[in-house]
């Protein structure tokens, strides 16, 4: 059959029959698929003789040879070719060959049916396999294993297939490819899933029937007795007792551990001796009981579980039975340890911890009271923790609470201290005074008990006789006195109490009412009289207010004079005197006097209050000058500096500013103002610089004589440039860089350096360290062969100094290549070879010399050549190989462990031939370096 295109073609093989005296054979193409437009041929062998003659047939038609059909026949073959095929060349081609001895018959005959078959393999499917059995089961896998089938169905197995089957689920197939073993390790099983398992026995026939099922089986771990226990070992122990600890094992066996065992072994025995008997300890501690003193015993530990009874694990010491003796340690918990503060009703808690052996002895006091268990007071004792409690906290419970410990071995204390807040307790002394119509003074003294709190204000308040509530006066007095405001002609009751944070505490009354009227009484004395200045005649007074007026606002004064050794007072003015100062003239130089003064209202005069005796006449003064200044006055680069400074003296003195050692007159500076007046002298310099810091004289000087002050000024700017700045240890990727700090730092330390590099190719800086903090830097990651510059800027808290450049290096080490050579000499000449000689360069590099390259060229070459691959150890080469009569030239190179050196000058020609007519002799001299 042939397909063009969608169009099919038939072609029929039709045999020819060759009577006995014909061998004719034809043999075609059966079945060919094409597609349209492809170009078909059909070729057919013959056989026959003679040779016969071949004819094409399609659709009953014989076929022609045109532009489409193609036939090509000879004695042996003939080809039926199709050209560009289409839809309708679909069909049967028929070829019938014939000759003299005649043609084979042609067509289809009747068709003959055979009995049914089944088309199948002539061997059977094997048998099924034995009962799977299901083996070491884990929560998550399973192994299955089975017998050979009682039949291979007469061919070999080729392998099993396996199924499984949750309880009642579906089969599922196991292996993706067939199992050659009778076992296979299921995975992939889910912990507690049921699961049963079949088998199919597989062979080139197929496969056989289902094994029986398998015994349902469960996921679970395998269970398994526990390992020993971790790290078993003495916690604590007496006389008497041996307290074991220690930790779970790794592996539980599947089960968990249901408890443990502890067994004991005396020394000098071999048999060991379970302690608790009837049940199995749940905790990983145990106390083991029942040691006899004196004696050393073993321990061991086991675990166990569902299964039994695990590995034991023994203690890696032996223990002996007696006391461990310590004198008592107490520890009070952190929160003890300062001052312990509670709010009254609420309890105070001291815990902390105490330790001692044997256990101590413990007491509480307070006061020098010790404390014992009562309604409020609870002492818990459960060694090594201790704690008092004080229940519902009363302010008389403050104070210094001391435990105390006592063994045998010794005694320890500890205390802590308790402060209970409360209200404060009442003010004491209450007093009203100074009462006038409109206003009277009240006075009080702080509370014997502050309430464990400081207090914060006083509460004043009144109420008259017919009133019942209280009025404030003021509820926020931080003084013990207050001025209360009056109405006239009414009766008043005050009292007071004092706050704290927790609250007001109780009041203190005045027993009987105070009446609002003013009352006249005499005025107290004047305060503070003193002579503020005098001069040749006259003498200039001052005094204060007296702080009693009498009850009376309306005070006057009187002055008076005397000569010394007189008895008689003499009054200097006229009337009275409103003021509180006056100037007593008229006085005669050089004589001594004595003032007083008094004071007087309504009800009368006040004592006299008197100076002491003084001589008029003018005073000289030395100045003195009062710096307002505390220590050194330091400022920013550009803020303002101001200095001032309050001045004495008699007469005014004169006041003159320099700086330092410099007698310049500050004044002529545009940036510096100085404004002296009979109290102070101010200096202001605008715009301060890093050179206006030093020390300032201030100058005070009369005919007394003079007084010097001095103010230290820092002024605070960036720092200088840095000094020395040096690169070394220059390598081909790296190099230090060093400096010395500037020497001007600025007023204030150098906090880091900033270390920027360049490379002179580029002319970028790029900052390397921002904080290098000491006078060097190592710089790495450098190029090799490029050419840097660094700068280095210093660092302190007002800012970044100017910058110092380093000279431009190169990055390479500190060794070189080798020099350049002298020319080589060439000697032993002939037309084949030549021996070259050279001397080793001057210059090594700074290393050992390890070879020589030489190399070589024709005259009129331009190219040189090395003579060898590697470098030459010697200083003296054979050239071979060289061409008769042509003329060489040869130089050479050093190298070292840096590199190759610079080749040397080329050698003088010399022309490859044999020396004629005489032998010469060449002898060269080499300079060994």
């Amino acid at each position: 059959f042939c397909t063009v295109g969608s169009h099919l073609i038939i072609l029929q093989e039709t045999q020819s029959y060759v009577p006995p005296s014909v061998d004719l054979d034809v043999k075609l193409i059966e079945g060919l698929v094409v597609k349209a437009g492809t170009t078909v041929r059909l070729p057919a062998i013959m056989r026959g003789v003679p040779v016969p003659t071949a004819k094409w047939v399609t659709d009953d038609t014989e076929i022609k040879p045109d532009g489409k059909y193609k036939i090509e026949t000879d004695n042996y073959s003939t080809v039926l070719t199709i050209k560009d095929c289409v839809r309708k060349d679909t069909g049967e081609y028929l070829l019938t060959v014939s000759n003299a001895a005649g043609s084979p018959p042609t067509g289809i005959g009747a068709p003959l049916d055979s009995e049914p078959t089944v088309a199948k393999y002539m061997f059977d499917p094997p048998s099924p396999p034995g009962k799977p059995t299901v083996y070491d089961i884990t929560e998550n896998a399973a192994t299955v294993s089975w017998t050979l089938p009682k039949s291979d169905g007469g061919t070999p197995i080729t392998g099993y297939i396996l199924e499984r089957r949750e309880a009642s689920g579906k089969w599922v197939r196991v292996n993706k490819t067939p199992i050659l073993d009778m076992k296979y390790r299921v995975t992939g099983l889910f912990e507690g899933n049921t699961y049963e398992f079949r088998v199919f026995a597989e062979n080139m026939v197929g496969l056989s029937k289902p094994s029986p099922s398998s015994d349902p089986i469960k996921a679970s771990r395998p269970i398994t007795p526990p390992g020993p226990p971790i790290n078993p070992k003495l916690k604590d122990k007496t006389k008497e007792s041996a307290d074991l600890v220690w930790t779970k094992p790794l592996k539980d066996g599947g089960s968990p551990i249901l408890g443990y065992i502890v067994e004991c072994q005396k020394t000098g025995t071999t048999q060991w001796n379970r302690i608790n008997k009837d049940e199995l300890i749940r905790q990983c501690a145990f106390r083991v009981p029942g040691l006899v003193e004196g004696n050393e015993y073993k321990f061991r530990i086991k675990a166990a579980n569902i299964v039994g009874e695990g590995e034991p694990r023994e203690l890696p010491e032996t223990v002996l039975a007696k006391d461990i003796l310590s004198p008592p340690e107490i520890s009070l918990d952190v929160t003890c340890r300062d001052l312990i503060t509670v709010r009254v009703g609420q309890t105070i808690r001291i815990t902390g911890k105490v330790k001692g052996r044997p256990n101590p002895e413990i007491t509480w006091s307070k006061d020098g009271k010790v404390l014992a268990e009562e309604k409020n007071v609870e002492i818990l004792h459960d060694l090594p923790n201790v704690e008092l409690q004080v229940k519902e906290a009363k302010r008389s419970d403050h104070g210094k609470y001391i435990i105390a410990a006592k063994n045998s071995c010794g005694q320890a204390q500890a205390f802590a201290v308790v402060n209970v807040l409360d209200r404060p307790g009442p003010c004491q002394n209450l007093k009203i005074s100074y009462v006038t119509k409109d206003s009277c003074m009240i006075a009080w003294e702080s509370p014997a008990d502050n309430g464990g709190s400081e207090i914060t204000n006083y509460i004043v308040e009144y109420r008259q006789p017919n009133q019942r509530g209280w009025s404030i006066v003021s509820s926020d007095i931080t003084k013990r006195l207050v001025k209360a405001n009056l109405i006239e002609n009414r009766e008043y009751f005050f009292r007071v109490c004092a706050e704290n944070k927790i609250g007001p505490g109780p009041c203190i009354e005045t027993k009987t009412p105070i009446l609002a009227i003013n009352p006249i009484d005499k005025p107290g004395e004047p305060e503070n009289l003193h002579i503020a200045e005098k001069g040749k005649t006259f003498v200039y007074l001052k005094w204060r207010r007296p702080d009693y007026d009498g009850g009376s606002p309306n005070l006057s004064y009187h002055v008076e004079r005397k000569l010394k050794d007189s008895d008689e007072w003499e009054r200097v003015h006229k009337g009275s005197i409103k003021e509180t100062h006056y100037m007593v003239d008229k006085c005669v130089e050089n004589k001594t006097y004595q003032f007083r003064v008094q004071t007087k209202n309504e009800a009368g005069e006040s004592n006299w209050v008197r100076t002491a005796e003084v001589v008029v006449k003018e005073d000289l003064q030395k100045p003195v000058l009062d710096l307002k200044l505390s220590g050194v006055l330091t400022v920013k680069a550009g803020d303002t500096i101001r200095i001032e400074a309050g001045v004495r003296g008699k007469p005014q003195p004169e006041v003159v500013w320099t700086k330092d050692k410099d007698a310049t007159d500050l004044t002529r500076s545009p940036r510096i103002s100085i404004e002296t007046t009979s109290e102070t002298s101010k200096f202001v310099l605008a715009k301060s610089r890093r050179t206006d810091g030093g020390k300032y004289v201030i100058t005070a000087t009369n005919a007394a004589g003079s007084f010097v002050a001095y103010a230290t000024v820092i002024v605070l700017d960036k720092p200088g440039p840095v000094r020395n700045l040096k690169v070394t240890d220059i390598s081909s990727d790296r190099c230090t860089v060093t400096w010395d700090p500037p020497e001007d730092d600025g007023g204030c330390e150098i906090q880091n350096y900033i270390l920027e590099k360049c490379e002179s190719k580029r002319m970028i800086w790029s900052t390397y360290s921002s904080s290098v903090l000491t006078n060097y830097a190592k710089v790495t990651r450098l190029i090799e062969g490029n050419e840097y510059i660094f700068r280095v800027r210093a660092e302190n808290k007002m800012g970044t100094g100017p910058p110092t450049e380093t000279h431009p290096i190169i990055a390479k080490t500190k060794y070189d290549r080798p020099g350049r050579p002298d020319p080589p000499d060439v000697t032993r000449v002939s037309k084949e070879e030549m021996t070259v000689v050279w001397n080793p360069p001057e210059y090594d590099g700074g290393k050992s010399i390890t070879g020589y390259i030489l190399e070589k060229k024709e005259k009129r070459s331009l190219r040189w050549v090395p003579v060898t691959k590697t470098p030459i150890p010697e200083r003296r080469k054979k050239v071979t190989n060289l061409f008769p009569g042509h003329e060489y030239q040869f130089r050479v190179s050093a190298e070292n462990e840096v590199g190759l050196g610079e080749p040397s000058l080329p050698s003088r020609p010399v022309i490859a031939k044999d020396p004629i007519g005489k032998i010469l002799l060449d002898f060269s001299v080499l300079f060994q370096s």
